[in-house]
């Protein structure tokens, strides 16, 4: 998880949205997962509702308003550092004013008001898409938003990016990532909020924005149970306008503000060719960026993974970490060139690049490619190009005892048998034995 701030602004936070319809608006959200936590009449007509992570004061006005909103025990102190700071404030409070409020501006126009703490707000205990462990992004039952997913940002638009963290860091907000693909964007925390801030023209508006890996199911069910009032956008994502005009994204997870312009096609692959294959290699960036850049369809396609379950859990064993500060991989998907299909993958994980030594590994995806000579003919390219283009010096395999196929693949490149691993690792059950192989530089004689 990452390191968030801690909040400066003050203790809970929430968003204020103007609604000329209370019950309309409060019955919207609630088709969205929202439930409702107070309401009352002073000094206005409101109504407090909650997702679990998301705070949202509705509040009766035929004017439309948002506003990031922060309830601070000490409003008068927190202000009077801002001032401080350089914030000038477009209203603040008469001295006879029941509630104690406080209203500045972003340079982009986002309003920001600091209220008086009031008896009863608290936080939602929730854990947010900052606050989990990333490897739960990718298991719907860990969101506390069954309907919607996770509340990922308020998404703002921006002129200049730079001048704008640059406010907001006055403010106690942290830059947790930037980008500059497909536009200038970054994501910042001061602990209890979550901006996105956005140079594009793409929307003109700020918006609530949701993720989520089951996005296109969640979706579906809204529609199906009387969704209205939303645009469809490329790869399934939705653009909703509420009942007061407030917008909601939906996204599945791993699309931004706008789809991505390239195609999985156009990535620049170094590619590696046999008889039969084209090995196409991915990098840890490259495997990262195909994962979670492109939709679910076409990046399944591409890796050969055959069901939205595997998808998951490939993103997963991602987030987790496949490298170290020492440890990466290569590793190359075998396409068969008569289909354009992707029917294994093989390549070198726990390469240890600090000792120029990497360990071999292989499967075949497609059943019906099995038994061909595919897998001899790309494991002896890859040792090819681990010799040659990584630097090894050492290539490493760990093959089942009783795995007769991966035996005759390891023994037909010259490697040397160099001792028996028991119970080296678990399938099924069951702890096996691993037959260790080693191969030199040196000794290898080239395909």
């Amino acid at each position: 998880m990452l390191q968030l701030p801690t909040p400066f602004l003050g203790d809970v936070t929430a968003l204020t949205i103007t609604t000329p319809d209370l019950e309309v608006s409060l019955k919207y959200y609630q088709a969205l997962g929202f439930l409702e936590l107070y309401r009352a009449e002073w000094p206005f007509p409101w109504i407090q509702i909650s997702d679990g992570v998301l705070l949202i004061m509705l509040r009766k006005d035929p004017k439309p308003y948002l506003a990031l909103t922060y309830y601070v025990k000490n409003v008068e102190k927190v202000a009077k550092e801002l001032e401080g700071k350089g914030i000038t404030f477009a209203t603040k409070p008469k001295p006879k004013d029941p509630v104690k409020r406080y209203l500045f501006l972003s340079p982009d126009g986002l309003n920001i008001s600091l209220v008086g703490m009031i008896d009863g707000f608290k936080q939602p205990a929730g854990p947010g898409m900052l606050t989990m462990p990333q490897a739960d992004y990718f298991n719907p039952e860990k969101y506390v938003n069954k309907t919607c997913g996770m509340f990922g940002e308020l998404a703002h638009p921006v002129v200049d990016l730079d001048k704008s963290i640059t406010f907001w860091e006055l403010l106690g907000f942290k830059a947790l990532s930037r980008h500059e693909s497909p536009y200038p964007w970054a994501i910042l925390s001061d602990g209890l909020s979550i901006v996105g801030l956005h140079q594009t023209s793409n929307f003109a508006y700020p918006a609530i924005t949701y993720f989520a890996a089951d996005m296109a199911a969640k979706i579906a069910n809204l529609k199906s149970n009387g969704l209205t009032s939303f645009t469809e956008e490329s790869n399934g994502n939705l653009n909703l306008t509420t009942p007061e005009g407030q917008h909601i994204f939906l996204y599945s997870l791993g699309m931004g503000g706008e789809a991505p312009k390239k195609q999985l096609k156009d990535l620049k692959l170094t590619i590696l060719e046999t008889k039969r294959l084209w090995l196409k290699e991915l990098t840890p960036e490259l495997h990262k960026e195909v994962l979670f850049n492109y939709p679910d369809d076409e990046v399944m396609t591409f890796l050969g993974i055959a069901t939205p379950e595997a998808l998951e859990v490939e993103r997963k064993n991602c987030l987790i970490g496949y490298t170290t500060y020492r440890i990466s991989f290569r590793r190359f998907l075998l396409v068969e060139k008569s289909s354009g299909k992707t029917i294994g993958m093989g390549g070198f994980h726990n390469w240890y690049a600090m000792h120029n030594r990497a360990e071999l590994g292989y499967a075949m995806i497609d059943e019906n490619a099995k038994n061909k000579g595919y897998m001899t003919e790309a494991v002896r390219a890859m040792v090819d190009y681990g010799f040659g283009q990584m630097g090894l010096q050492r290539i490493e395999a760990y093959v089942g005892s009783a795995n007769i196929p991966s035996l005759k693949i390891v023994n037909g490149l010259g490697m040397i048998k160099e001792g028996l691993l028991r119970s080296h690792f678990y399938r099924d059950g069951v702890y096996e034995d691993s037959v260790c192989f080693g191969l030199l530089k040196s000794e290898y004689v080239a395909g």
